[in-house]
C-alpha cells in the first residue's frame, strides 16, 4: 500500500493521478470556478459519513478542509446542509474560503435540513419551500459548488410525473445560477432500480444522476447502478463496516465500481464511510482511496478510453 503519512502526501497525489486536472491537490486562488476542472479520477469525500464528528464537536465546517487535507489526503468534499448554521452569502463565502486556503473545494451541497415542504397544500407554505431552496441554490453556488441534491416525495415520480414541476422551477432557477440538481436514489427510491433515470427525465433539464452505491436495496443494487451510471455526474461510493482484513462484507464495492466504469463514469467518486474513531475512520478512508485509485489504474489498463 502507498505511503500516506503527512511527510507524503503530496507525492502521493503526484504519483497516483490525484492531482488531475493540473494540479488540483495544490491550494488555489479564492473564488477560481470548480466549474472549470475536470473531475475525472477525483476522489473525496461525503461528510455523511461522519455525523458522529459533527454532533460531537469534534469536527466543523471550519476544521473539516484541514482534517480532509492532513488526514485524508483528499481535497474533494461532498457537503451537507448539517454542517452549516446558516445559508447566508456572507457565511457561505468565509466557508469557502476556509476550504479554499487549506487547498479544499466543495462539488454538492446535500440539503439533509427540512427547508419547507415543495408540494405543501397552502401556497404560503410551498412559496416559503421555494424561497429557502433558492436560497440553498445562492449557497451552493458561492461555496463553489457545481451540484445541488434535494429529495423527491414519493408519489412525484410514479404516479403524478406533472407535480414535479416545482424541482423543475428550482432547476431552471439553479441552472441560471450555473449549479445542476443532482438526483440521488434515497428514501422510495431504493426499491426501483429506475426511480433515478426516471426522475431525472421527469425533471427533463438541468438534473443529472448521482447515485449512491449503498442507498439500493440488495435485490435493486447492481440494477440500480447500471441504469443510472450513464451520464452520472458524482457518485457516493459508500462503505459500511469493514473487517480487521479490510472486507466489506455488505455488498461487492468492487462489483460497483466495475458497474459504474463499464457505463463511462470517470468520476468524482465520494466515499461515505462511518468510524466514531477518528484515526480508524483516516486510516480506512485512505485505505478505500488506494483502492478506488488501483482499480481506476487496471481499468485505464485494460480498457483506455478512446
Amino acid at each position: 500500500m502507498i505511503d500516506t503519512s503527512p511527510l507524503n502526501r503530496r507525492k502521493f497525489a503526484q504519483v497516483t493521478g490525484c492531482a488531475f486536472a493540473g494540479g488540483l491537490f495544490n491550494a488555489t486562488s479564492v473564488g477560481q470556478p470548480v466549474r472549470a476542472r475536470s473531475l475525472a479520477g477525483a476522489i473525496g469525500i461525503t461528510t455523511g459519513g461522519l455525523n458522529h464528528q459533527r454532533e460531537n464537536k469534534i469536527l466543523n465546517v471550519m476544521n473539516l478542509p484541514e482534517f480532509v487535507r492532513d488526514e485524508l489526503g483528499m481535497q474533494l468534499i461532498d457537503l451537507n446542509t448539517r454542517w452549516l448554521e446558516s445559508f447566508d452569502r456572507e457565511m457561505m463565502e468565509r466557508v469557502r474560503r476556509n476550504a479554499e486556503k487549506a487547498g479544499c473545494f466543495f462539488t454538492n451541497l446535500k440539503v439533509n435540513h427540512d427547508f419547507g415542504n415543495l408540494y405543501a397544500r397552502e401556497a404560503p407554505d410551498r412559496e416559503k419551500a421555494m424561497a429557502n431552496a433558492c436560497q440553498l441554490v445562492e449557497a451552493a453556488k458561492t461555496l463553489g459548488a457545481r451540484w445541488i441534491r434535494f429529495n423527491f416525495p414519493k408519489f412525484a415520480a410514479v404516479e403524478k410525473p406533472e407535480s414535479l414541476e416545482a424541482h423543475r422551477a428550482v432547476a431552471r432557477f439553479a441552472e441560471s445560477k450555473g449549479v445542476q440538481l443532482v438526483v440521488e436514489n434515497g428514501g422510495w427510491m431504493k426499491s426501483d432500480p429506475e426511480s433515478i433515470v426516471r426522475l431525472v427525465r421527469a425533471i427533463g433539464r438541468n438534473a443529472a444522476p448521482g447515485p449512491d452505491t449503498g442507498n439500493w436495496n440488495d435485490d435493486a443494487r447492481y440494477e440500480g447502478l447500471r441504469k443510472s451510471f450513464p451520464g452520472a455526474v458524482t457518485c457516493d461510493f459508500k462503505v459500511y463496516d469493514l473487517d480487521a482484513q479490510n472486507r466489506h462484507t455488505r455488498y461487492d464495492i468492487k462489483r460497483c465500481f466495475d458497474v459504474g466504469w463499464k457505463a463511462g463514469f470517470r468520476g468524482p467518486w465520494a466515499i461515505e464511510h462511518w468510524n466514531t474513531d477518528n484515526k480508524a475512520f483516516a486510516r480506512e478512508t485512505r485505505f478505500l482511496r488506494d483502492q478506488l485509485v488501483e482499480w481506476m489504474k487496471e481499468s485505464r489498463a485494460s480498457s483506455p478510453d478512446r
